[in-house]
């Protein structure tokens, strides 16, 4: 038989009854955030910007691979992929503008959130 007590957050003690204790709010502030994973694909033109990353994002790796990102032609690129609480947008699309300019390219593949974009 259910007890009605428990769906209305009543806990029974020797006073008697009292409403019990809500924690769930308190329990989501102490959690441990999951820190994001980003990816950029960044042409070989423009791997002087690793360094510029690495500054700002310590925790992340760099790896070579090639791809057909840009004009289905196989190209070198640098497989960046920073951990992260966020990333800042703004020094975000300040380093996603320098590395159109050095390599010269219209667009940056990136996988944020597990969804591949072009920036």
């Amino acid at each position: 038989m259910r007890n009605p007590n428990i769906a209305l957050g009543y806990s029974t003690s020797k006073r008697g009854k009292k409403m019990a204790e809500d924690t769930s709010s308190t329990a989501s502030n102490n959690a441990i955030p999951f820190p994001t994973l980003t990816i950029l694909y960044l042409p070989g033109e423009a791997e002087e910007i690793v360094e510029e990353i690495s500054q700002k994002y310590y925790n992340m790796t760099v790896e070579d691979c090639k791809g057909f990102f840009h004009g289905g032609a196989q190209r070198s690129y640098k497989k960046i992929t920073i951990w992260s609480q966020g990333i800042d947008s703004l020094w975000f699309n300040a380093i996603i503008a320098s590395i159109k300019e050095l390599a010269n390219v219209d667009f940056v593949p990136i996988v944020s959130g597990g969804i591949m974009y072009s920036v």
